[in-house]
């Protein structure tokens, strides 16, 4: 398993592909820039872990028939890492960013939501869950 340690507050700290073709974009970022990408222990859905040089930085899926009828265009997320994300999530709504899905609670992960910034550009928080 890929080295990763829980981030603190404020920090950027993991990249996600969403897509709608995977197999292309395994083999487009391995191929381009040397990414190994390998299941994810923590999650049993499908998750590929994108390791450099053994380091866990982020991850792809696939965007499927569970993301409902109307399913978003391939998309990359960019996590900050948060303290408490239900109390984040009333912060960014306090200063004038939206909330576009979540809180929600990513099983062995942590605790996530997908938000905007008052701009209108879409980042994701996350409250990892600490190891014991």
């Amino acid at each position: 398993m890929a080295e990763f340690s829980v981030p603190s507050h404020g920090t950027v700290c993991w990249r996600e592909l969403a897509t709608r073709d995977l197999s292309i974009a395994k083999r487009f970022y391995s191929e381009l820039l040397g990414w190994g990408l390998e299941q994810s222990k923590i999650t049993q859905m499908p998750y590929l872990e994108i390791q450099i040089d053994g380091v866990a930085v982020g991850g792809m899926m696939a965007i499927d028939e569970n993301w409902g009828p109307e399913p978003p265009p391939s998309h990359w997320s960019t996590y900050v890492a948060v303290s408490n994300a239900d109390e984040t999530v009333e912060k960014i709504k306090e200063n004038g960013g939206t909330v576009r899905h979540g809180p929600f609670d990513a099983p062995g992960v942590g605790r996530i939501a997908m938000v905007t910034d008052p701009s209108n550009v879409p980042f994701a928080i996350i409250e990892f869950v600490r190891p014991d």
